[in-house]
């Protein structure tokens, strides 16, 4: 599909940011300046830690996931299936939701459906009661053209990754009209997704050279998926493009629940050396369906140590169906990738940031 896309960007809490790029912010933002290259804002010498010595746990070797280590660490996508006040009132299911989060170093996370904005605070209860652990979370704004809205999120160790919100934003691909009740975008601009995706910067927290990286949370709507993926391709392509303009970032990685095989990717399946991590392994509770990927350029984040794959949460924690799909119809899926950064010019220029 030739959309002659033209990406714009809600910034959140960044209108700095935002008025540099052209782009409009999200509703009335009282939030402060900011330097042009974002991703340094989070790189505070006094909260950087070893990540060689901030290692609280190893994930159970029972489903083919990896070990953490201090060389590696582990980007997850998850849908958590509605997640709202039902399962934020069941407490077998958010100690368990939490588990499968400290598994990881970063989590994107879709289907946020509640109206409360406390329910990922009440999360991190559940992930942060283990001793020396500290997850915190990045969350976007409610999105959708109907009542149903959702949200993104990210969820991340602080012992081991920086994030700031300062470093987050919407894509922007506007609304039909003024008088639509769509919560970002401009009047006359095309509507082209349903749920624009989240793209957030992150820096692992270690020395010398962090690994750098970009992610766009995206869930398509499964009534119009195929479009969508031809639409996700220019998406994509944008972002990517901006983060290297703005942040020198060439590591930018598409990941969320895609409502589709690989080999029904349409035009987002045809950019050059950007491949699913995930291949020919269901990704659904019910290991029926392969609907959520992470992609990544090959060429660009060889940080990439050629490991991915599914965490089956009914073999994990040896449940059955039923209580599995309390959790959610998905299973997380994941990647492993170095800590240091190998594009030698980014090694360089961020060698001295993190202290």
């Amino acid at each position: 599909m030739d959309t002659n896309y033209s990406i714009r960007c809600v910034v959140v809490g960044l209108l700095t940011l935002a008025a540099s790029l052209g782009c409009e912010p999200a509703g009335n933002n009282n939030a402060g300046s900011a330097p042009a290259d974002t991703r340094q804002v989070s790189l505070n010498a006094n909260s950087s830690v070893d990540i060689a010595k901030n290692l609280p746990l190893s994930a159970p070797n029972r489903t083919g996931l990896p070990s953490r280590t201090d060389k590696t660490i582990l980007i997850a996508s998850f849908n958590i299936q509605t997640f709202g006040q039902s399962k934020m009132q069941d407490k077998w299911v958010m100690g368990r939701l939490a588990e499968v989060i400290q598994q990881f170093d970063v989590v994107a996370i879709q289907e946020i459906r509640s109206v409360d904005q406390q329910l990922l605070d009440r999360l991190l209860q559940y992930v942060n009661s283990t001793p020396n652990i500290r997850y915190d979370y990045l969350l976007g704004p409610r999105l959708g053209r109907t009542t149903s809205k959702e949200q993104y999120a990210y969820i991340y160790d602080t012992n081991r990754i920086l994030g700031d919100p300062n470093a987050m934003y919407v894509v922007n691909d506007g609304h039909p009209g003024a008088a639509s009740k769509q919560e970002v975008g401009a009047a006359g601009m095309p509507d082209l997704l349903h749920r624009e995706p989240l793209v957030a910067r992150f820096v692992v927290n270690t020395r010398p050279m962090p690994f750098t990286f970009t992610l766009v949370n995206i869930h398509t709507d499964p009534d119009e998926v195929s479009y969508e993926l031809n639409v996700l391709d220019d998406v994509y392509k944008q972002v990517r493009n901006y983060e290297f303009s703005q942040a020198n970032e060439d590591d930018v990685i598409l990941l969320g629940d895609l409502n589709a095989a690989p080999s029904k990717f349409g035009e987002l399946g045809t950019i050059s050396n950007v491949k699913p991590l995930i291949e020919n392994q269901a990704t659904n509770v019910r290991e029926t369906e392969l609907y959520d990927n992470i992609l990544i350029d090959r060429q660009t984040t060889v940080e990439y140590t050629g490991r991915s794959g599914v965490l089956s949460m009914k073999d994990f924690f040896k449940i059955n169906m039923t209580d599995a799909e309390r959790l959610s119809d998905h299973n997380p899926v994941w990647a492993e990738f170095g800590i240091q950064e190998k594009n030698a010019q980014l090694a360089n220029q961020y060698s001295n940031v993190v202290r």
